[in-house]
């Protein structure tokens, strides 16, 4: 039996394919995706990422991947060059992509929307989402694929804004409405309470403020959230935010599942390949020039990220300039960008020790395992994170992870550094927050772990255990995948288009 089709949303946020389209007469992309590089920036992280990993890990579902069409060589977001361009008829780019086996199908489709392929941030995205769903329905209806569709799901405010309109549209043509799954990743309010205390103390602009229409988005979650059959919250916090006031959805609906980890790239080295890579540890700094840096013998530190403030790197480099100044063999690897202000405090704050301190550019993903394969302990500082998945990722390579507040220690119950009545080797990680005032429970754990090999090889063993019994996305995938089975289990006539009548919708 053939499999039915899962369409997932990710509207502002997938851009993938530099310079490798084919070209059209006017210079632009049209069809045919000829490269598969991922351009990194804003609006193109953890989210982004999520559901890329999802779309190619489902063994039930053939899985369309939804986004908003963009052409990164004319948007300065992403290094191109402005263009005017208001071309009418603009066609799909549509490319079967990632993973194609005999148990997976997946492809992304790049749906025009907003009369050009300039980029628009998450927060101006929600006024062109419903030409973009015209436009997709369209698509479906043309190849005959609507009576596929078995469930569509909507990530972030914008993607379940467009899974609802798509599924209204559906049902309207069809009889049958699919199941509606939703995820949001960052929750309005959650966002409104942190920035807050900044716009009341004027360290945020009314224009900002106002850009980020925190009371339309807020209202717009809620009624998604109420609109759809199963929401997803990727940790327990925001579980209990789902809860209560703004949002005060049916708990009955709502299911913890975190994110996962890719294990075919996140896995551990032999004894033999880490030493080979230690020794001989390649990368590129941040003026773009490789560079070779022996670290046998060296205990090595890293922390990778977005290079933005909440990410708690100034904080750590603070912790490690306290490590490194009593431990010279101790080398510090962490994300940077050139020009960065968070990276310039950083180098402010490790002055001195530049000689054990490494920063690293954006990462992908083979890259980032080097990263953890060569670390000693991997280190997540976030101020506050609402899941945070490279602790997973460093955990599946057999890092000693330290984390701060994060939606994973939420989930994953690290080892509170305070608490000094447990039993570290049976743990799968430490919490230690990073803010200023906690930031000696930090500078603590990591002396815990530096100064005690068999205790962090443990800890490290500890923790790859737990993720690949729990954590990978094949796992991730199924579990969602079994929600939807249940839904359609209880509800039989959901996926006829039968009314009680026994009457199609279209009939009726």
């Amino acid at each position: 039996m053939s499999k039915k089709l899962k369409v997932m949303f990710s509207t502002h946020g997938l851009v993938e394919g530099d310079f490798g389209f084919e070209n059209d007469e006017f210079g632009f992309p049209v069809t045919k995706v000829l490269s598969k590089k991922v351009i990194t920036g804003q609006d193109t992280g953890g989210q982004v990422y999520y559901v890329k990993a999802l779309a190619t890990s489902s063994g039930k579902y053939n899985v369309d991947l939804v986004t908003r069409r963009v052409d990164p060589r004319i948007c300065p977001q992403f290094g191109g060059q402005f263009k005017e361009y208001n071309k009418s008829d603009l066609n799909y780019a549509v490319e079967i992509q990632w993973h194609e086996s005999e148990k997976i199908r997946s492809r992304v489709l790049r749906v025009p929307a907003g009369g050009n392929f300039m980029f628009l941030p998450k927060e101006e995205i929600v006024p062109v989402i419903p030409e973009l769903v015209d436009n997709l329905f369209e698509y479906y209806k043309k190849n005959k694929e609507l009576d596929n569709i078995e469930v569509v799901e909507g990530h972030y405010r914008d993607g379940m804004i467009a899974a609802d309109m798509l599924c209204t549209k559906i049902e309207k043509f069809t009889g049958r409405r699919p199941i509606m799954l939703v995820t949001s990743h960052s929750l309005g309010h959650k966002k409104y309470e942190r920035n807050l205390p900044q716009y009341q103390a004027g360290q945020i602009s009314e224009e900002e403020w106002a850009w980020h229409g925190f009371e339309q988005r807020i209202a717009q979650e809620k009624y998604e959230f109420d609109r759809a059959d199963i929401i997803i919250a990727t940790s327990p916090d925001e579980s209990d935010r789902l809860a209560v006031e703004p949002y005060l959805s049916d708990l009955n609906k709502v299911t913890v599942i975190p994110p996962g980890y890719n294990d075919k790239v996140f896995k551990p080295l032999s004894a033999p390949q880490k030493n080979k890579l230690k020794h001989q540890f390649e990368y590129v700094d941040l003026n773009g020039d490789t560079q070779v840096v022996d670290l046998s013998g060296k205990k090595v530190v890293s922390s990778l990220g977005r290079v933005v403030r909440d990410k708690g790197f100034s904080e750590l480099s603070r912790s490690m300039a306290e490590i490194m100044f009593e431990n010279t063999d101790v080398i510090y690897m962490v994300s940077g960008e050139k020009g960065n202000p968070v990276t310039e405090e950083c180098k402010d704050i490790l002055r001195g020790f530049e000689n054990n301190v490494i920063f690293l550019p954006s990462l992908n993903q083979t890259e980032m395992a080097h990263v953890y394969n060569a670390s000693d302990i991997f280190v997540m500082s976030s101020l506050n994170e609402a899941f945070g998945m490279v602790p997973i990722e460093a955990m599946g390579c057999k890092a000693a992870v330290i984390v701060g507040r994060s939606g994973f220690n939420d989930f994953a119950h690290c080892a509170d550094i305070r608490d000094n009545s447990i039993d570290y080797s049976k743990v799968i990680g430490i919490y230690a927050p990073s803010q200023e005032k906690d930031r000696a429970r930090q500078v603590k754990a990591l002396k815990l772990l530096l100064n005690n090999d068999e205790l962090r090889g443990q800890i490290a063993q500890n923790g790859y255990e737990y993720v690949r019994a729990n954590l990978t996305w094949e796992q991730i995938s199924e579990q969602k995948d079994n929600l939807v089975q249940k839904v359609l289990e209880d509800n039989p006539q959901r996926m006829s288009g039968k009314s009680l009548n026994g009457k199609t919708n279209k009939q009726r």
